[in-house]
């Protein structure tokens, strides 16, 4: 039996992952593999290395830098987040990141983007963080306000936009008792892009990628309800917050940012029990 954490993105909401993945190092909860799209890929390459805490001080420490995000970059550099800055300068000086922690550990973490040529989910797995923190990157590229990320040829950006809940692809390879963190509430439900319009005339040259984003709604909705069978079954174990989230993908309120890490941190350690005992039991067909 193999277990697995996927991880959905939501940009600032991704604060909620930050206290669920503390509170699982905090009590010593551990998987054998870790997907992670967009956000939730950054937090969980700080989980897989066993940092505490360390995802969440870099929100609360760079949020108002302007070397971490916000308009001079895009306008300076054609992304929203600085990429040198955050997948360099921040892990390699300000806020180092456990290389070695990683490179050694038996937990294997993928990434998830989006084709942008052939508007297909590519799950790449981070093998030597140094060199495979591009792919966190393009996992985190969002439409519209960063660049595509080329990586040996391919083209990428969020991953979220081919697989925003990546439960489907894990259990086929062999993930069969899974912990999924998503960061809306269960009453959410996605709505049609309302930039769409921008993304058609942006992205004209990758008709793939604009029908992914067409339909991402709809595709999304269904794996909420196939989630929904998957935890009936007990073959999945959700943890979601349980209100709605009124944070924005690019947040900068510091205090509902603070209140929602704790809410996934709570809401972790209240589940604590069920989630050991999830984890030690077998697969259910």
């Amino acid at each position: 039996m193999k277990t697995g954490l996927v991880l959905e993105g939501g940009g600032m909401r991704g604060s909620y992952t930050c206290g669920v993945l503390d509170a699982f190092l905090d009590h010593h909860i551990e998987f054998n593999g870790v997907i992670g799209v967009s956000a939730g890929a950054c937090h969980g390459c700080s989980y897989v290395s066993g940092q505490r805490g360390r995802s969440f001080r870099i929100t609360e420490t760079y949020q108002h830098d302007p070397r971490y995000m916000g308009m001079r970059s895009l306008l300076t550099t054609g992304d929203l987040f600085n990429a040198k800055f955050t997948y360099h300068t921040i892990p390699e000086q300000l806020d180092p990141y456990d290389f070695k922690a990683f490179n050694e550990t038996k937990t294997k973490l993928y990434a998830v983007c989006t084709n942008v040529e052939s508007g297909e989910a590519e799950y790449f797995r981070m093998i030597r963080m140094e060199q495979d923190v591009e792919y966190v990157r393009a996992s985190a590229s969002l439409p519209l306000v960063s660049r595509i990320v080329e990586i040996d040829g391919k083209k990428l950006l969020d991953g979220g936009i081919a697989d925003s809940i990546p439960i489907r692809k894990f259990q086929s390879m062999g993930y069969d008792r899974n912990i999924v963190v998503l960061t809306q509430c269960r009453e959410y439900r996605k709505k049609k892009d309302p930039s769409l319009p921008l993304i058609r005339t942006r992205y004209r040259r990758y008709p793939a990628f604009v029908r992914k984003m067409e339909d991402r709604h709809t595709r999304y909705n269904e794996t909420l309800e196939y989630l929904s069978e998957q935890e009936a079954a007990g073959n999945v174990l959700i943890l979601q917050p349980k209100e709605s989230v009124d944070i924005s993908r690019v947040e900068k309120n510091l205090d509902k940012l603070r209140a929602l890490y704790e809410k996934g941190y709570q809401d972790a350690v209240e589940r604590i029990e069920d989630i050991r005992r999830f984890l030690s039991e077998p697969a259910r067909s």
